[in-house]
């Protein structure tokens, strides 16, 4: 989810959030109480309708915490996937110059127009200038972790490609192709999705409100 926060840390950050909430759920139910109590409710009986309160916010935080970076790996897989088709047309262009297949993804990496996908490419190179790994290797690593399925079979395929000493702008080409087409037909059903809901729009706003004035008037 390329949460800035190690994992034991977050994990930590999680429980001691869980604790605090029983306490902040502890002092909501004494404000709620003491509020009731002035109006003339019965102690006893708001204690037990409200009770629920200090037992359910923690649940509730803990839950929350717990599947925050899952929502944030798929945010971030959408967001690579949108740009992915077009970084893929860039690197093949690219790779057609002849240039070693690491400076294709230094490349990629310094541009300002894939933002998303900038930070997976950024760990690649971390892979090889910080950690002295080789292309082929980092490409496998970076895979393993990437939120994006498209990007890790991406990373796969040109390790495969580099291994094996096949020709990277073929791979590249028939790549990109498959991932145009893709975006395409994912284009293609957000499009038919908006024409429904524009169809029910005007089916529930202008012409319902027309049906009915008729049937008032006959």
């Amino acid at each position: 989810a390329n949460v800035d926060v190690l994992f034991q840390t977050y994990v930590a950050t999680v429980f001691f959030s869980t604790f605090l909430s029983f306490f902040v759920g502890l002092f909501f139910l004494a404000g709620l109480v003491g509020v009731r109590v002035l109006t003339g409710a019965s102690l006893v009986g708001t204690l037990l309708f409200w009770f629920w309160i200090p037992l359910l916010l923690p649940v509730l935080t803990f839950l929350a915490l717990l599947y925050y970076p899952s929502t944030e790996q798929g945010s971030l897989s959408k967001r690579i996937n949108q740009e992915l088709p077009f970084a893929v047309v860039h690197m093949s262009a690219i790779s057609g110059s002849g240039i070693e297949p690491s400076q294709i993804f230094k490349i990629i990496g310094m541009s300002q127009e894939y933002k998303s996908l900038r930070g997976e490419i950024r760990k690649v190179m971390n892979q090889i200038n910080v950690y002295g790994y080789d292309l082929v290797t980092a490409l496998t690593n970076v895979a393993k972790a990437t939120p994006s399925q498209k990007l890790a079979e991406l990373f796969n395929g040109l390790a495969s490609t580099i291994h094996t000493g096949g020709e990277l702008k073929n791979f590249l080409d028939k790549r990109s192709e498959t991932l145009l087409q893709d975006y395409k037909l994912e284009r293609e059903k957000f499009s038919k999705v908006a024409e429904t809901f524009m169809d029910i729009y005007i089916s529930v706003v202008i012409a319902m409100p027309m049906i009915l004035m008729l049937v008032l008037v006959i």
